[in-house]
């Protein structure tokens, strides 16, 4: 009787890592996996833009545009059967990464509107100020009235034909754009030179 009990033992030792591998990966459906902090970080770990990660820290490109939503709508469908997102984060992750360059010929293109602050005395961590742009931001300097907004462009000739700047390595109009590029003027006087650097 023991010898048979500690078959049935065994066996079903043998047969449990084969039901569990089959019930943990059934035909490629997402499985649960741990809610993330930081979604959006998780998700650029996941799905690079810049293609599928390899070793070596490379990267193999997406064979488009499709291949990229695909491991997307996988990992975010993963994270709902997890109860790590609500529906409107279902909804803006499928937005944001259809309006991406992922896998596309195409550039993503930041604009900016450069206001000025009206602050007396700027750099004094006090919003004394107004944005020249916008009457409703409260500013201490002129950085604090920049606004950016982002698009997909064909190449960087159309995204540069209206003053935008391209965004290397490309991404989704929803990140938000980075610190605009300085412009340097350099006046140069008999006396002295100056430059002035304007943000």
């Amino acid at each position: 009787m023991r010898s048979a009990t500690r078959l049935l033992a065994v066996l079903t030792m043998l047969v449990l890592p084969v039901v569990v591998r089959a019930m943990g990966h059934g035909h490629g459906k997402p499985q649960p996996i741990p809610c993330s902090t930081d979604v959006a970080a998780a998700l650029a770990a996941q799905c690079p833009c810049a293609g599928t990660a390899q070793p070596g820290m490379s990267a193999t490109p997406w064979r488009n545009h499709g291949q990229y939503m695909k491991c997307v709508v996988h990992f975010r469908n993963a994270l709902r059967k997890s109860g790590c997102l609500t529906a409107t984060d279902r909804h803006t992750i499928a937005s944001c990464a259809a309006r991406s360059t992922c896998g596309k010929n195409t550039v993503l293109c930041c604009r900016y509107d450069l206001g000025t602050c009206s602050d007396p005395t700027p750099g004094d961590m006090v919003a004394a100020g107004t944005c020249s742009n916008d009457p409703t931001v409260a500013c201490d300097m002129s950085t604090d009235c920049t606004q950016s907004t982002a698009r997909v462009e064909p190449d960087a000739t159309a995204c540069m034909a209206d003053g935008g700047v391209v965004v290397e390595g490309g991404g989704s109009v929803c990140a938000p754009c980075p610190p605009p590029p300085s412009t340097t003027t350099t006046t140069t006087t008999l006396v002295a030179s100056t430059t002035t650097t304007t943000l």
